[in-house]
């Protein structure tokens, strides 16, 4: 998984990936005039040699195109862990192909030709998605570097209390006394910044299920 970076700090960017050129060049056109950021890619293999993609934005992706296709580049993607939200176009309404970008986690699916509201509407719904990601993956940053922080006592400690165990419980399980507990407690709390035991749980359950 890339490292997440400010979700606020870059412009998002409507990546076009379509080997129709004039499509691809008028799709541009259309986002820049309304004061989008976008680019052009003719091909999968351009746009993966080509594009920045741990900036904030979407992909506008053509499901048929010679070399790699848009399905097989989506699979590609999602195995980098790349967050950027694809909206497949076709100029064919295949339900079976439609059906598994849907599947593999694609936001929308166009057909050509499309209306601009339509297209305008997916792509707004794209970028807010990316937002919502990039701001998850930062957020679950900050406590994964939060908790690399402590010592493997204070983590030992920290697990216990997420489970809402007393400082002498703690030192049972522990086998050490309850004044090291409290001493490992202060400081694993100083270091996740948890002023509750609330906000250890929290900072607990972010860690544990899955999302870092």
């Amino acid at each position: 998984m890339p490292e997440a970076a400010d979700p606020q700090q870059s412009v998002p960017t409507i990546h076009i990936i379509d080997d129709d050129t004039d499509l691809r060049t008028s799709l541009v056109d259309f986002f820049e005039s309304a004061g989008m950021q976008a680019a052009g890619f003719e091909s999968a293999g351009a746009f993966l040699e080509h594009a920045d993609l741990s900036q904030p934005g979407c992909i506008l992706l053509d499901i048929r195109m010679p070399g790699m296709t848009g399905l097989e580049l989506q699979a590609k993607l999602i195995g980098l862990g790349y967050p950027l939200p694809i909206i497949f176009m076709t100029g064919n309404a295949s339900v079976a192909s439609s059906v598994s970008a849907m599947k593999a986690g694609a936001l929308d699916y166009l057909v050509k030709p499309f209306s601009p509201e339509s297209l305008m509407q997916a792509t707004k719904q794209a970028v807010e998605r990316n937002a919502e990601l990039r701001a998850r993956d930062a957020a679950n940053l900050q406590v994964k570097t939060l908790v690399e922080r402590l010592t493997p006592r204070e983590r030992e400690v920290f697990g216990y209390v997420s489970k809402g165990l007393m400082n002498k419980q703690i030192a049972h399980e522990m086998k050490i006394s309850e004044i090291m507990v409290k001493l490992h407690r202060g400081r694993m709390m100083k270091k996740l910044d948890a002023r509750s035991v609330a906000d250890v749980v929290r900072i607990f359950d972010e860690v544990h299920r899955g999302v870092l």
